[in-house]
């Protein structure tokens, strides 16, 4: 059926001490820990995290564990159904240009966006400025005209 995904798990485990949908959720929880040991590789250089110290190996994982995870909830944040790579936000939002001046006493950001992405942008602003959580969802991408 076009549109749908199917799944089975087949387990040895009686279904009167653990009910089907408490095994899906346990299942399901765990089901991302590739995709999730494939990131931390790719963005940001796991298997170069070895140092001459076990302790500065377990900072240095620790630091990159925490940075994927703030970065997940910035995609929630953002309503964010796909996931992006770090790959992706950096060359999206943070390798933009910019400039931090006082006008009028006012501190103000000027980002150098194309026109073309301005509107995402603004999009993108406001809500991660919105008090109210799920409100004004942001595409993943931005919209790229020519």
């Amino acid at each position: 059926m076009p549109g749908y995904r199917f799944e089975a798990l087949v387990i040895s485990l009686p279904s009167s001490r653990h009910p089907p949908l408490a095994v899906w959720r346990y299942y399901n929880g765990r089901a991302d820990c590739e995709n999730v040991i494939k990131e931390l590789q790719a963005g940001f250089a796991l298997p170069t995290l070895c140092l001459e110290s076990f302790w500065a190996s377990e900072a240095a994982l620790s630091l990159a564990s925490l940075t994927y995870n703030l970065i997940v909830l910035f995609e929630r944040h953002l309503g964010w159904q796909q996931k992006v790579t770090l790959r992706n936000l950096r060359f999206w939002l943070f390798v933009t240009a910019g400039v931090v001046s006082h006008p009028a006493g006012k501190t103000a950001i000027i980002l150098a966006v194309p026109e073309r992405e301005r509107h995402w942008w603004r999009r993108l602003w406001e809500k991660i400025l919105s008090p109210i959580p799920n409100c004004h969802a942001v595409e993943n991408l931005p919209l790229i005209t020519p």
